[in-house]
């Protein structure tokens, strides 16, 4: 895991992608669709942010403890997991306790979920690609021994 996992570029992906696709989907609502744009939609990249930071966070204690890439990723679907709940019970807390323009609501927390899944998948793929490329140069590097 040591090798497999540089953790400046994923926290410059991880915030830096969730702030500017923040903006530009925010502002997209207020300037097409004002009479949908409500306070309550600025919550979603602030959420995303936080589960973003977390993911980091997680990320960089599997590397402390120098997990196998296949257990942290196993770990990291089980946080995929527990996200998708936690994701369930907020939409179920806004379409019940507040009350809020439900479709825009929807349709804008499902468009971050998707990006925000990207990004995770891409930090995975990047984990996983990284770790088989230094377990064959070390294989490589033992061969010629």
């Amino acid at each position: 895991m040591e090798k497999a996992y540089n953790n400046k570029e994923a926290r410059k992906l991880v915030i830096f992608g969730i702030i500017i696709f923040g903006i530009i989907e925010m502002s997209f609502i207020r300037v097409v669709l004002p009479s949908y744009y409500t306070n309550y939609l600025l919550f979603i990249p602030a959420y995303f942010l936080v589960l973003g930071i977390i993911v980091l966070l997680v990320l960089s204690r599997m590397k402390r403890k120098q997990l196998h890439p296949g257990r942290a990723i196993a770990r990291l679907m089980l946080f995929n997991v527990s996200q998708m709940l936690l994701s369930f019970l907020l939409m179920f807390c806004y379409y019940y306790f507040i009350d809020v323009q439900e479709h825009t609501l929807l349709i804008a927390f499902s468009i971050f979920y998707i990006f925000f899944m990207g990004v995770k998948m891409f930090i995975l793929y990047n984990i996983d690609h990284r770790h088989k490329i230094h377990t064959i140069r070390t294989k490589h590097a033992e061969d010629h021994k």
